[in-house]
């Protein structure tokens, strides 16, 4: 992927002056997790001597697209880009091509550099947990309307999950959310109770649904983990200070963020005729086990 010169160009390899600042697309930074991400991007960017401007883009396709052609954005030298609605076609059409690394959510057949997890190993890891603590219904809440690619993947790894275990997946143990936040976590927590679903674990797309979840089932007196096994994913810091503590599948969020300021690093320091590197790089994840599980 060749960059082009022209005056539009955003990022360019070897400006007269460059900023020695970088920007990271961020969709919210009310949910937990992108929050503690951002705050690791700026530190780890600040120990190479550059600093950070912080784009929300809410997760709205329009404004993913404007970032990555760089309309009504500061100038940078890079951009970290956490998607949920962009494509391929969106990022081959952009005007202002240069440094650009994906970070977290998966894109399919991408030919750009990206960092992620796999979203649907997760998600099967943390339903094979449940699984082995005993669970025989394990429900999942996370699916997302509008579709993202993480949640999307974390209910293909729950599925799996239960197929290699030899459980039937019963439809109605799967409760949508409308965003990945605590007071949707709850309020699903709510309706599969009183739906009268019968369910003894609750398999989340996120920390945050999962912390929304507990106090869910707190408030129709399910105890957790004596009557359902709750469990996230992400990692989040405030779910080992939770009542009860949350069990978490966590990203190596640390090499997630290192990964990914290094293949910038060296995009900014490509000469302009010459290819961006471009590296695809999976994460490791580890499956904690706190009081929700049991």
């Amino acid at each position: 992927m060749k960059r082009g010169t022209g005056l539009d160009q955003a990022f360019p390899a070897a400006p007269a002056v460059r900023t020695r600042a970088i920007m990271l697309a961020v969709p919210d930074l009310e949910e937990p997790y992108f929050a503690e991400l951002t705050a690791l991007v700026v530190r780890r960017a600040e120990e190479h001597g550059l600093s950070v401007v912080i784009y929300q883009t809410w997760g709205e396709h329009e404004r993913e697209i404007d970032v990555v052609n760089r309309i009504g954005v500061p100038p940078t030298d890079g951009l970290l880009h956490i998607p949920r609605a962009l494509s391929v076609a969106d990022l081959t059409r952009r005007r202002s091509p240069g440094p650009l690394v994906l970070l977290g959510e998966h894109i399919d057949s991408s030919p750009f550099a990206h960092v992620t997890i796999d979203n649907a190993a997760a998600a099967g890891a943390a339903t094979l947990h449940l699984l082995e603590r005993g669970c025989v219904r394990p429900a999942m809440i996370g699916p997302r309307e509008p579709a993202s690619d993480a949640s999307n993947r974390r209910y293909a790894g729950y599925a799996s999950a239960l197929e290699q275990r030899g459980v039937v997946l019963d439809e109605s143990l799967v409760g949508g959310v409308r965003a990945f936040s605590a007071k949707e976590g709850y309020d699903a927590a709510l309706r599969l109770v009183d739906s009268g679903a019968r369910f003894d674990g609750v398999v989340c797309s996120n920390d945050s649904v999962a912390l929304g979840v507990m106090a869910g089932l707190a408030a129709r007196r399910v105890s957790v983990p004596g009557d359902v096994r709750v469990i996230g994913i992400d990692g989040v810091s405030m779910g080992a200070f939770s009542v009860p503590s949350l069990s978490t599948v966590e990203p190596d969020r640390e090499l997630m963020v290192t990964v990914a300021l290094s293949i910038l690093m060296k995009q900014m320091a490509t000469a302009l005729s010459m290819d961006l590197p471009v590296e695809q790089v999976t994460v490791p994840f580890t499956v904690v086990q706190r009081d929700s599980s049991g």
